[in-house]
């Protein structure tokens, strides 16, 4: 579905008429300038694969020289360290890698990260034989994960959480008297690589939202929501990722802000973006899905959906020949809201879900989103709804009539 210009159509016209009235010397009639580039559209339900990478392992060898606190990494994944500096004394017994180390005496010093993980490697040692120190490592929660003492003899302090074990949060370093240095320093994270299934509706109206399931268990580990720009060819756009319920980001949270880069769209074909969050670049390709093409009318969702999942539990709800909608959850929740048409050409709603403040407690509120008519067994038999509410929290479901 293309966009034409009007505007700029005119202007060209005009500057056409122009050039051929004469005037001034010269020796004939400019040509005209191509007419602009119209963008492609990108909107469309878009069905396809989101490929996460795994976090980047923080590591520095300390060949810098720095007395006044110091960070390594990118944000989100970084460590802050504390106290002591990095220097050289050109004594190659003080050092495992170049000619620097970190150096801690009796201030003590502290390492903490941004985002806990699960892998830290290191090797310390005291400068002189007589002098005392403790290195304790604490996982997230401030609990102690181990203790040691440290030596004048080069020592590797490794760390390695599991599955289902605490992550690794700071280090403290304690040093009773004389002066550690520490050298080699790598702090790793989960793998977070992975190939989702992803399912994308870009509306006309320039908002989108996105579903994530995994790809072997087809089970719902997140979403997004936001708006995109299409110049040309190439997409861009803001929003917001969801996890789950039950779920949370790679760095704990449960919401974090994103952005979609170097995308490009080839109309009613395809929609390949990056998408930047929380540090890490994600892969999106897509193929356009040819519902999309089906349009959408208030009568195609009119109906009574006796199955459907809203905030993780069973429930039902009308949508009545004006797209009003009106429902209740297995616990008693209630729910109204609206159902608009955004474009009759294309198979994407405008969707209101209202949680009832009185039943639905700390779930209630406005939430706005897309849904789009799909088919289930039969042809439109199902409707399939995203929507979100002040960057906080969402839903998503699958109506099915």
């Amino acid at each position: 579905m293309k966009t034409i210009n009007c505007k700029a159509s005119l202007s060209l016209l005009f500057m056409t008429l122009l050039a051929g009235c004469g005037g001034g010397g010269g020796g004939g009639a400019a040509s005209p300038p191509p007419p602009p580039a119209v963008p492609m559209s990108a909107a469309g339900i878009w069905i396809g694969q989101a490929i996460t990478p795994d976090i980047p392992a923080i590591g520095t060898s300390f060949e810098f020289s720095d007395s006044d606190g110091f960070v390594i990494g990118t944000a989100p994944f970084t460590a802050n360290f504390q106290g002591g500096q990095t220097q050289t004394l050109s004594n190659a017994a003080l050092y495992t890698n170049g000619l620097f180390s970190w150096h801690v005496n009796t201030a003590g010093g502290s390492i903490d990260f941004l985002t806990p993980g699960s892998t830290l490697s290191f090797f310390t040692r005291t400068v002189t034989a007589g002098d005392i120190a403790t290195i304790q490592v604490l996982d997230e929660n401030g609990v102690q994960i181990s203790l040691t003492a440290v030596t004048n003899a080069f020592q590797q302090i490794v760390v390695n959480r599991g599955p289902g074990e605490s992550l690794i949060g700071s280090v403290i370093i304690t040093v009773g008297s004389g002066e550690i240095v520490i050298d080699q320093f790598v702090f790793g994270y989960p793998s977070t690589a992975s190939t989702d299934d992803i399912a994308c509706l870009f509306a006309p109206n320039n908002d989108f939202v996105c579903v994530i399931s995994d790809v072997t268990t087809g089970d719902f580990v997140g979403a997004a929501n936001g708006t995109y720009q299409v110049n040309v060819n190439q997409v861009s756009g803001t929003g917001s990722l969801y996890a789950a319920p039950g779920e949370t980001l790679i760095d704990g949270s449960m919401v974090a802000p994103l952005t979609i880069s170097a995308g490009t769209v080839v109309e009613d074909t395809s929609l390949n973006l990056t998408v930047g969050n929380l540090g890490l670049s994600i892969a999106v390709t897509s193929a356009f899905d040819a519902t999309y093409d089906r349009g959408a009318a208030l009568t195609t969702v009119q109906a009574m959906y006796t199955t459907s999942e809203v905030f993780g539990e069973m429930s039902s709800f009308d949508i009545d020949a004006g797209g009003a909608i009106s429902g209740q959850t297995a616990s008693g929740c209630f729910l109204s809201g609206q159902v608009l048409v955004l474009d009759v050409a294309a198979n994407i709603y405008d969707v209101n879900l209202v949680a009832d403040a009185a039943t639905c407690g700390a779930l209630s509120g406005s939430y706005d989103g897309l849904g789009t008519s799909q088919d289930e067994i039969v042809m439109d038999d199902s409707f399939v709804f995203a929507v979100f509410v002040d960057t906080q929290r969402m839903t998503v479901g699958q109506a099915l009539k």
